[in-house]
Protein backbone atom coordinates (compact mmCIF):
# COMPACT_ATOMS: atom_id res chain seq x y z
CA UNK A 1 0.00 0.00 0.00
CA UNK A 2 2.93 2.50 1.00
CA UNK A 3 6.62 2.71 -0.10
CA UNK A 4 9.45 4.86 0.48
CA UNK A 5 8.58 5.35 4.51
CA UNK A 6 12.45 6.12 4.56
CA UNK A 7 13.08 8.14 2.50
CA UNK A 8 12.28 11.99 3.22
CA UNK A 9 12.04 14.50 0.92
CA UNK A 10 15.37 16.30 -0.90
CA UNK A 11 14.48 19.52 -0.27
CA UNK A 12 14.41 21.86 3.01
CA UNK A 13 10.80 23.15 2.26
CA UNK A 14 8.94 23.51 5.27
CA UNK A 15 5.53 22.43 3.97
CA UNK A 16 6.90 19.12 2.16
CA UNK A 17 8.93 18.24 5.94
CA UNK A 18 5.41 18.96 7.93
CA UNK A 19 3.21 16.52 5.01
CA UNK A 20 6.19 13.81 5.37
CA UNK A 21 5.92 13.98 9.14
CA UNK A 22 2.29 13.87 9.02
CA UNK A 23 2.38 10.92 6.92
CA UNK A 24 4.39 9.64 9.39
CA UNK A 25 2.74 10.09 12.51
CA UNK A 26 -0.73 8.92 10.48
CA UNK A 27 0.76 5.23 10.32
CA UNK A 28 2.90 4.58 13.63
CA UNK A 29 1.26 2.78 15.84
CA UNK A 30 1.04 5.19 18.48
CA UNK A 31 -0.18 7.63 15.78
CA UNK A 32 2.29 10.18 16.36
CA UNK A 33 5.60 11.18 15.56
CA UNK A 34 8.86 12.42 17.50
CA UNK A 35 11.26 14.51 17.28
CA UNK A 36 13.45 11.48 18.44
CA UNK A 37 11.80 9.27 15.75
CA UNK A 38 13.28 11.93 13.48
CA UNK A 39 16.79 11.84 14.92
CA UNK A 40 16.73 8.06 14.18
CA UNK A 41 15.86 8.52 11.00
CA UNK A 42 18.36 10.82 10.12
CA UNK A 43 21.12 8.64 11.09
CA UNK A 44 19.57 5.58 9.31
CA UNK A 45 19.30 7.92 5.87
CA UNK A 46 23.32 9.25 6.22
CA UNK A 47 24.00 5.35 6.47
CA UNK A 48 22.13 4.21 3.95
CA UNK A 49 22.00 7.61 1.14
CA UNK A 50 24.51 10.11 2.22
CA UNK A 51 22.85 12.62 -0.65
CA UNK A 52 19.77 12.64 1.65
CA UNK A 53 21.31 13.55 5.05
CA UNK A 54 19.99 16.70 7.12
CA UNK A 55 20.24 17.98 10.22
CA UNK A 56 16.85 16.79 11.99
CA UNK A 57 17.46 19.72 15.30
CA UNK A 58 17.24 22.08 11.83
CA UNK A 59 14.38 20.07 10.16
CA UNK A 60 12.37 19.21 13.56
CA UNK A 61 11.97 23.22 14.05
CA UNK A 62 11.20 24.16 11.06
CA UNK A 63 8.21 21.63 10.26
CA UNK A 64 6.87 21.89 13.90
CA UNK A 65 6.61 25.59 13.35
CA UNK A 66 5.03 24.86 10.21
CA UNK A 67 2.71 22.24 11.97
CA UNK A 68 1.59 24.66 14.87
CA UNK A 69 0.94 27.15 11.56
CA UNK A 70 -1.17 24.85 9.83
CA UNK A 71 -3.26 24.25 13.32
CA UNK A 72 -4.36 27.88 13.59
CA UNK A 73 -4.74 28.35 9.88
CA UNK A 74 -6.92 25.56 9.00
CA UNK A 75 -8.36 24.76 12.45
CA UNK A 76 -9.12 22.14 14.58
CA UNK A 77 -12.46 21.30 12.62
CA UNK A 78 -9.91 20.74 9.24
CA UNK A 79 -6.56 19.88 10.58
CA UNK A 80 -6.39 16.56 11.96
CA UNK A 81 -2.95 16.45 13.76
CA UNK A 82 -1.83 18.55 16.87
CA UNK A 83 1.66 19.37 18.39
CA UNK A 84 2.27 18.17 21.86
CA UNK A 85 2.73 21.31 24.78
CA UNK A 86 6.43 20.72 24.98
CA UNK A 87 6.59 20.46 20.73
CA UNK A 88 8.42 17.09 20.89
CA UNK A 89 5.35 14.94 19.02
CA UNK A 90 3.18 15.65 16.05
CA UNK A 91 0.16 13.49 17.08
CA UNK A 92 -2.99 12.60 15.43
CA UNK A 93 -6.35 12.73 16.85
CA UNK A 94 -8.37 9.75 18.49
CA UNK A 95 -10.27 9.31 15.74
CA UNK A 96 -10.46 11.64 12.47
CA UNK A 97 -14.12 12.26 12.19
CA UNK A 98 -15.09 15.54 10.62
CA UNK A 99 -15.47 15.45 6.53
CA UNK A 100 -13.28 18.63 6.60
CA UNK A 101 -10.58 16.48 8.77
CA UNK A 102 -11.23 13.35 5.65
CA UNK A 103 -10.69 15.90 2.89
CA UNK A 104 -7.41 16.99 4.53
CA UNK A 105 -6.30 13.27 4.52
CA UNK A 106 -7.31 12.90 0.97
CA UNK A 107 -5.30 15.95 0.08
CA UNK A 108 -2.49 14.94 2.03
CA UNK A 109 -2.20 11.78 0.40
CA UNK A 110 -2.76 12.97 -3.15
CA UNK A 111 0.49 15.62 -2.02
CA UNK A 112 2.54 12.04 -1.37
CA UNK A 113 1.63 10.54 -4.16
CA UNK A 114 5.69 8.94 -4.32
CA UNK A 115 4.53 6.77 -0.98
CA UNK A 116 1.42 5.13 -2.70
CA UNK A 117 2.54 2.14 -4.38
CA UNK A 118 0.05 1.13 -6.26
CA UNK A 119 -0.20 2.81 -9.81
CA UNK A 120 -4.15 2.37 -9.53
CA UNK A 121 -4.53 3.51 -6.22
CA UNK A 122 -2.75 6.82 -7.22
CA UNK A 123 -4.31 7.06 -10.18
CA UNK A 124 -7.78 6.94 -8.03
CA UNK A 125 -6.71 9.43 -5.70
CA UNK A 126 -5.44 11.96 -8.59
CA UNK A 127 -9.27 11.47 -9.64
CA UNK A 128 -10.33 11.95 -6.50
CA UNK A 129 -8.23 15.70 -6.06
CA UNK A 130 -9.28 16.43 -9.79
CA UNK A 131 -13.15 16.04 -8.61
CA UNK A 132 -12.58 18.20 -5.95
CA UNK A 133 -10.92 20.58 -7.75
CA UNK A 134 -13.69 20.69 -10.13
CA UNK A 135 -16.50 21.56 -7.78
CA UNK A 136 -14.49 24.08 -6.45
CA UNK A 137 -13.63 25.45 -9.61
CA UNK A 138 -17.08 25.06 -10.45
CA UNK A 139 -18.51 27.18 -7.30
CA UNK A 140 -15.63 30.14 -8.56
CA UNK A 141 -17.67 30.60 -11.99
CA UNK A 142 -20.46 33.09 -12.31
CA UNK A 143 -23.96 31.48 -12.24
CA UNK A 144 -24.66 30.52 -15.60
CA UNK A 145 -21.18 29.00 -16.24
CA UNK A 146 -20.71 26.25 -17.96
CA UNK A 147 -18.20 24.18 -16.64
CA UNK A 148 -16.76 20.91 -17.53
CA UNK A 149 -13.78 18.45 -16.73
CA UNK A 150 -11.42 17.37 -19.93
CA UNK A 151 -10.38 14.37 -19.13
CA UNK A 152 -11.38 11.19 -17.03
CA UNK A 153 -13.03 13.70 -14.51
CA UNK A 154 -15.46 14.12 -17.07
CA UNK A 155 -16.79 10.89 -16.78
CA UNK A 156 -18.97 8.71 -19.42
CA UNK A 157 -20.91 12.19 -20.31
CA UNK A 158 -17.72 13.97 -21.31
CA UNK A 159 -18.12 16.92 -23.02
CA UNK A 160 -14.71 16.73 -25.11
CA UNK A 161 -13.88 12.96 -26.30
CA UNK A 162 -11.22 11.78 -28.91
CA UNK A 163 -7.75 12.75 -30.05
CA UNK A 164 -6.48 16.08 -28.69
CA UNK A 165 -7.15 17.79 -31.88
CA UNK A 166 -11.09 17.38 -31.57
CA UNK A 167 -10.99 18.27 -28.05
CA UNK A 168 -8.74 21.22 -28.77
CA UNK A 169 -10.91 22.57 -31.78
CA UNK A 170 -14.77 21.73 -29.09
CA UNK A 171 -13.00 23.91 -26.81
CA UNK A 172 -12.43 26.77 -28.78
CA UNK A 173 -14.83 26.67 -30.13
CA UNK A 174 -16.95 26.58 -26.26
CA UNK A 175 -15.03 29.59 -25.31
CA UNK A 176 -15.53 31.87 -28.86
CA UNK A 177 -11.92 31.57 -29.76
CA UNK A 178 -10.42 31.13 -33.47
CA UNK A 179 -8.92 27.99 -34.34
CA UNK A 180 -5.35 28.54 -35.68
CA UNK A 181 -4.14 24.89 -35.55
CA UNK A 182 -4.06 22.18 -37.46
CA UNK A 183 -3.57 18.50 -37.58
CA UNK A 184 -0.19 18.09 -38.25
CA UNK A 185 0.39 20.22 -35.33
CA UNK A 186 -0.54 17.59 -32.80
CA UNK A 187 1.15 13.80 -32.42
CA UNK A 188 -1.19 11.69 -34.33
CA UNK A 189 -3.84 9.79 -32.51
CA UNK A 190 -3.00 11.68 -29.11
CA UNK A 191 -5.97 11.55 -27.15
CA UNK A 192 -4.57 13.72 -24.59
CA UNK A 193 -6.28 16.94 -22.67
CA UNK A 194 -3.01 19.49 -23.90
CA UNK A 195 -2.48 20.85 -20.01
CA UNK A 196 -5.97 21.67 -19.85
CA UNK A 197 -7.89 20.11 -17.34
CA UNK A 198 -10.96 22.41 -16.61
CA UNK A 199 -12.93 24.60 -18.90
CA UNK A 200 -15.47 27.15 -17.81
CA UNK A 201 -17.50 30.19 -20.26
CA UNK A 202 -20.37 31.87 -19.30
CA UNK A 203 -22.55 32.39 -22.86
CA UNK A 204 -23.67 35.87 -21.94
CA UNK A 205 -27.02 34.89 -23.06
CA UNK A 206 -25.52 35.47 -26.83
CA UNK A 207 -23.68 34.34 -29.47
CA UNK A 208 -21.02 37.00 -30.17
CA UNK A 209 -17.90 36.70 -29.12
CA UNK A 210 -15.75 38.75 -25.78
CA UNK A 211 -17.21 35.93 -23.07
CA UNK A 212 -15.57 34.99 -19.76
CA UNK A 213 -13.52 32.33 -20.05
CA UNK A 214 -11.36 29.99 -17.52
CA UNK A 215 -8.77 27.25 -18.23
CA UNK A 216 -7.08 25.46 -15.40
CA UNK A 217 -4.62 22.48 -15.05
CA UNK A 218 -4.68 20.11 -11.84
CA UNK A 219 -1.01 18.67 -10.40
CA UNK A 220 0.03 16.70 -7.76
CA UNK A 221 3.61 16.94 -8.62
CA UNK A 222 5.95 19.16 -5.74
CA UNK A 223 7.97 19.90 -8.52
CA UNK A 224 6.22 20.15 -11.74
CA UNK A 225 3.92 23.24 -10.91
CA UNK A 226 7.40 25.22 -11.61
CA UNK A 227 5.82 24.75 -15.72
CA UNK A 228 2.42 23.14 -14.92
CA UNK A 229 1.33 26.30 -13.91
CA UNK A 230 1.39 27.98 -16.84
CA UNK A 231 0.21 25.36 -18.98
CA UNK A 232 -3.20 26.99 -19.32
CA UNK A 233 -1.73 30.39 -19.67
CA UNK A 234 -2.76 32.78 -22.41
CA UNK A 235 0.96 32.99 -23.28
CA UNK A 236 1.57 29.41 -24.01
CA UNK A 237 -2.33 28.95 -25.84
CA UNK A 238 -3.27 32.44 -27.36
CA UNK A 239 -1.64 31.80 -30.29
CA UNK A 240 -3.40 28.40 -30.87
CA UNK A 241 -6.81 29.89 -29.73
CA UNK A 242 -7.08 33.71 -30.20
CA UNK A 243 -9.88 35.04 -28.60
CA UNK A 244 -11.31 38.63 -28.30
CA UNK A 245 -10.80 38.65 -23.81
CA UNK A 246 -7.86 36.51 -22.74
CA UNK A 247 -9.10 33.51 -20.38
CA UNK A 248 -8.25 33.26 -16.60
CA UNK A 249 -5.83 30.92 -15.69
CA UNK A 250 -5.95 28.79 -12.75
CA UNK A 251 -3.71 25.86 -11.17
CA UNK A 252 -4.74 23.74 -8.58
CA UNK A 253 -2.55 21.71 -6.23
CA UNK A 254 -2.79 19.33 -3.29
CA UNK A 255 -0.24 20.83 -1.51
CA UNK A 256 0.09 23.01 1.29
CA UNK A 257 1.88 25.78 -0.84
CA UNK A 258 2.58 28.08 2.05
CA UNK A 259 5.51 29.78 4.22
CA UNK A 260 4.80 29.50 8.24
CA UNK A 261 3.97 33.12 8.32
CA UNK A 262 1.29 32.46 5.63
CA UNK A 263 3.47 33.62 1.99
CA UNK A 264 3.26 32.08 -0.91
CA UNK A 265 5.84 29.33 -0.74
CA UNK A 266 8.46 30.06 -3.96
CA UNK A 267 6.58 32.88 -4.81
CA UNK A 268 9.56 34.24 -6.97
CA UNK A 269 8.72 31.20 -8.97
CA UNK A 270 4.57 32.24 -9.38
CA UNK A 271 3.05 34.10 -11.87
CA UNK A 272 0.38 33.36 -15.24
CA UNK A 273 -1.99 31.54 -12.98
CA UNK A 274 -4.55 31.96 -9.79
CA UNK A 275 -2.34 29.23 -7.37
CA UNK A 276 -5.46 27.26 -5.69
CA UNK A 277 -3.38 24.81 -3.26
CA UNK A 278 -4.58 22.96 -0.19
CA UNK A 279 -6.06 25.65 2.46
CA UNK A 280 -7.75 27.35 -0.16
CA UNK A 281 -8.81 24.33 -1.55
CA UNK A 282 -10.25 23.25 1.74
CA UNK A 283 -11.41 26.77 3.00
CA UNK A 284 -13.40 27.16 -0.28
CA UNK A 285 -15.18 23.51 0.02
CA UNK A 286 -16.37 24.55 3.45
CA UNK A 287 -17.64 27.84 2.56
CA UNK A 288 -19.51 26.07 -0.49
CA UNK A 289 -20.66 22.52 1.50
CA UNK A 290 -18.67 20.20 -0.65
CA UNK A 291 -16.72 18.32 1.98
CA UNK A 292 -20.00 15.83 2.72
CA UNK A 293 -20.73 15.67 -0.66
CA UNK A 294 -17.30 14.70 -2.01
CA UNK A 295 -16.17 11.73 -3.58
CA UNK A 296 -13.74 9.52 -1.27
CA UNK A 297 -10.92 7.77 -1.82
CA UNK A 298 -11.45 4.03 -0.41
CA UNK A 299 -8.26 3.33 -0.14
CA UNK A 300 -7.82 5.69 3.03
CA UNK A 301 -9.07 3.55 5.16
CA UNK A 302 -6.29 1.04 4.91
CA UNK A 303 -3.86 3.49 5.21
CA UNK A 304 -5.24 4.40 8.76
CA UNK A 305 -5.18 1.00 9.47
CA UNK A 306 -1.50 1.03 8.56
CA UNK A 307 1.15 0.45 11.11
CA UNK A 308 4.35 1.65 10.58
CA UNK A 309 7.09 2.87 13.35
Amino acid sequence: MLTALEVPPDTGDPYLWADFVELRALVHPDRCYSRGDLVSLAKRVETMAANRKFDPETRWRDLISFAAARRMEFGDVVYPFEVSADQDTLELRANPSTPQQHSYLHLLLASLLRHIESVRERNELARYFEGLSLAVFRQLMPQGAEVHATGAGGGAGARYKGTLLSKMTSMAKDIRAGVNFQARDFKRNDSGDGGIDLVAWHPMADNRKGIPAALAQCGCSKEDWRFKQLETSYTKLGWKMPIMHPWASYYFLPLDFRHADGGWANESDLGGAIIVDRLRLLRLADVHGLHTHAPRWAPLRTVLNTKYA
